[in-house]
C-alpha cells in the first residue's frame, strides 16, 4: 500500500469453521485453515504472510476463543467473539475495533483464512487497486475471481456498469446449480465471489446502520464493556447476505491470479504435486500400484494398494476412503457421522 493507505489499513482474518470440509484432516478443534496440508503448509499461515506484505496498521484474527492458540503469530492480534454468529457479526466486530483506531477514514480488509493464493505479488497489487477504487467511489469493494468453469460450490457476482478499474455490482448469485452456472458464464464479466472485501469504515458503518441495525452497537458493547449478550442475540448471517447483497454501494474488481479455497479433496488434489502415476499426498504409509489417488497417512504401517481415482485419508480423527470424483459432496455424510454441526464463523 502507499503511505496514505497503509497508515489507515486494518486487515482482519476471519478464523473458525466446523472442521467438516476436509475431515478427517480437519476437525472442530483444528479447522481447515490450521491443518498442515503437506507442501502447502497451513492456509492460515499463508494468509498471515500475505496480509503482512501489505504493511497494515493492524492485523487482527477474529474467531472463537478456543482458536486463540492456533491464531497466535507474530504481528497478529486476536479478537475473540463472545459467540459464533457468522461472518456478518465478525466483520462488524473487526470494523468497530478498527474504527477505534482510525475512525471513519480507515479501511478494513476482510480476508477468509482458508484461501490458497500462490502469487502474493499479484494479490497485493489487486488489493492496492481495489483500495483506490473504494476510496474514489465511496464504495464497499469485493474481489472477484475469474471463473475457470461452471463450479457450483462458489457464489457468483454479475457486474453492472463499469466504474473506474472495476464494475458496480449488479447482483450476487449464491452457489447456483450447474445449468445456472453455465448461463452465468456467458457473461464475460461475471466472477466468483472470493469473500475478500475492502471496506471504507465510514461507508461500512452507514450501510450496517441501514441494512443490519444493531450489529455495530453489539460489537461496540462487547469491545467497550465486554458485554456479550447483544452480540449473542445477533442473527447468524454471512456478511454477503447481511450487507453486500442489499447495498447499492458495492463494487467488484476482478482478479487474475490463481485462487482456491481448498474446500474439497479434489481441490486439494489439484494443487499438490503428482508422481508419475498421478498420485498425490504425503505421510509415512506405503502406496503400491495406485493411479490418480490422493493418499494421506499418519502411520508407517499403512498400506494402500491397487486403487485408482480414490481418496484415502488416515488421521487421529478417523479414516476416509471415497472416490476422488464426487468427493466434494462429503459434507452431509461427515456431519451425519460426527453428529450435530457446531455454529461457524466461516459459513
Amino acid at each position: 500500500m502507499n503511505a496514505d493507505h497503509r497508515a489507515r489499513l486494518h486487515a482482519a482474518i476471519l478464523a473458525g469453521g466446523s472442521g467438516t470440509r476436509l475431515w478427517p484432516l480437519s476437525s472442530p478443534a483444528r479447522p481447515k485453515p490450521f491443518v498442515p496440508l503437506g507442501p502447502l503448509g497451513t492456509l492460515y499461515g499463508a494468509c498471515v504472510e500475505r496480509a503482512l506484505m501489505l504493511e497494515p496498521d493492524s492485523l487482527t484474527a477474529v474467531g472463537p476463543a478456543a482458536l486463540e492458540g492456533l491464531c497466535a503469530a507474530p504481528g497478529v492480534q486476536f479478537l475473540a467473539e463472545p459467540a459464533a454468529r457468522n461472518t456478518g457479526a465478525a466483520v462488524a466486530l473487526a470494523a468497530a475495533r478498527a474504527w477505534s483506531k482510525t475512525g471513519p477514514e480507515g479501511l478494513l480488509l476482510v480476508l477468509p483464512s482458508d484461501h490458497h493464493i500462490p502469487d502474493t505479488q499479484a494479490f497485493c497489487a489487486t488489493i492496492r487497486r481495489l483500495a483506490g477504487l473504494c476510496r474514489e467511489r465511496g464504495a464497499l469493494g469485493v474481489m472477484g475471481i475469474r471463473p475457470t468453469g461452471p463450479d457450483t460450490s462458489y457464489g457468483y457476482i454479475q457486474p453492472g456498469a463499469p466504474t473506474g478499474e472495476g464494475f458496480s455490482v449488479s447482483r450476487f448469485v449464491e452457489k447456483p446449480g450447474r445449468e445456472r452456472a453455465e448461463l452465468l458464464l456467458a457473461d464475460p464479466g461475471v466472477s466468483w465471489n472470493s469473500g475478500m472485501f475492502l471496506l471504507p469504515l465510514g461507508v461500512l458503518r452507514e450501510e450496517l446502520a441501514l441494512h443490519a441495525a444493531g450489529f455495530w452497537e453489539a460489537a461496540e458493547a462487547w469491545l467497550d464493556g465486554t458485554e456479550p449478550e447483544p452480540y449473542r442475540a445477533l442473527p447468524s448471517t454471512p456478511f454477503d447476505r447481511l450487507v453486500m447483497e442489499r447495498t447499492r454501494r458495492a463494487v467488484v474488481l476482478p482478479a487474475d491470479f490463481p485462487w482456491s479455497d481448498v474446500g474439497t479433496f479434489p481441490a486439494l488434489y489439484a494443487l499438490l504435486p503428482k508422481d508419475s502415476e498421478g498420485n498425490a499426498g504425503w505421510g509415512p504409509g506405503r502406496m503400491e500400484e495406485c493411479r490418480g489417488c490422493l493418499v494421506i497417512t499418519t502411520g508407517p504401517r499403512t498400506l494402500v494398494r491397487g486403487l485408482a481415482g480414490q481418496v484415502v485419508v488416515e488421521s487421529e480423527a478417523g479414516l476416509l476412503v471415497t472416490p476422488l470424483a464426487g468427493a466434494e459432496e462429503l459434507r452431509g455424510p461427515v456431519e451425519r457421522l460426527l453428529g450435530a454441526r457446531p455454529p461457524s464463523s466461516l459459513e
